[in-house]
């Protein structure tokens, strides 16, 4: 699997997806969709560790945090 990010790993948005992710969000890749353009779902939480959104994103919209410890 050729992808920037795994399942688990922390991320954080670079942009805003949406009105409940503003850019600099964190969240953790939950799923990786392998493909030409590869995606991920990612739950993206708030300072309190609180859920806002799981959403499908794509690897550009995306930086990392933490890899995960798997």
């Amino acid at each position: 699997m050729n992808t920037k990010f795994f399942e688990y790993d922390v991320v954080r948005s670079i942009r805003t997806l949406g009105e409940d992710v503003p850019s600099g969000t964190s969240g953790a890749v939950l799923m990786v969709f392998s493909s030409t353009h590869p995606q991920y779902e990612v739950e993206f939480v708030d300072a309190a560790g609180e859920s806002l959104s799981v959403m499908t994103v794509k690897e550009e919209d995306l930086e990392l945090v933490q890899r995960a410890d798997c």
